[in-house]
């Protein structure tokens, strides 16, 4: 196999943090990983768009507050420009009051900063196969955000809203797995894997799996 072969299996991730003790850090780590290439670093939204237009990036992990803009008002942008890139925000804080507006933008992830490198490497593997990813520990801090997403019935409660077999699937598209991997843990194909993932959708009035994550995992179902 050649090393142009080889490259082209790896999940390019660039890096947009103006933390510099952070950022080396995270380039150090995440160069152990065999699956992964850093194709880049940004201390800014400039030098992220900059980046963006001159390198290929599978992934990008983007800090929610940079010095010359914030984090979400960039998805939509390199969007524009790299339509297929996943994007994990960054925060080293509650992100409360970013999420909503991270997700509608494009956002495929949250992780916070003092996550471990194994699940970093893991939130990058699991976005950059469609799946999301979430840290441990941002589910306190976001328990207000299921006042400000799409709300079931309060009327129903969990285990009318979704089936048995709904909850088994949400519960692991919120651990980070693909179709795919559902399809192995559950014992079902893969086409019946997205068909409840979109009933999920539907049932929670939300457009990706992401905000079907928080929807599940924020606190927001404790008074259906």
């Amino acid at each position: 196999m050649s090393f142009n072969s080889i490259e082209s299996e790896l999940v390019k991730v660039l890096v947009v943090d103006d933390h510099t003790l952070f950022t080396e850090g995270t380039v150090s780590l995440l160069s152990f990983e065999p699956r992964i290439l850093v194709v880049g670093i940004a201390k800014n939204g400039l030098e992220c768009m900059n980046l963006i237009s001159k390198t290929k990036s599978d992934v990008v992990l983007l800090d929610i507050k940079l010095p010359d803009a914030c984090g979400t008002d960039l998805i939509d942008k390199i969007k524009k420009v790299q339509p297929e890139v996943k994007i994990i925000m960054l925060t080293g804080h509650s992100p409360k009051g970013y999420v909503t507006k991270a997700i509608n933008n494009g956002a495929n992830g949250f992780l916070l900063k003092d996550c471990s490198v194994q699940e970093m490497i893991q939130g990058i593997l699991s976005v950059r196969k469609g799946g999301v990813c979430f840290s441990q520990g941002l589910e306190v801090s976001l328990q207000p955000v299921s006042n400000n997403l799409h709300s079931p019935e309060d009327s129903e409660t969990l285990s009318i809203f979704l089936t048995p077999r709904e909850l088994e699937v949400i519960e692991l598209v919120s651990q980070g797995l693909r179709s795919k991997e559902i399809a192995s843990a559950a014992g079902i194909n893969v086409r019946t894997v997205d068909f409840h993932v979109r009933n999920i959708l539907l049932k929670f009035k939300v457009n990706t799996r992401l905000e079907a994550v928080l929807r599940y995992k924020d606190g927001g179902f404790n008074n259906l």
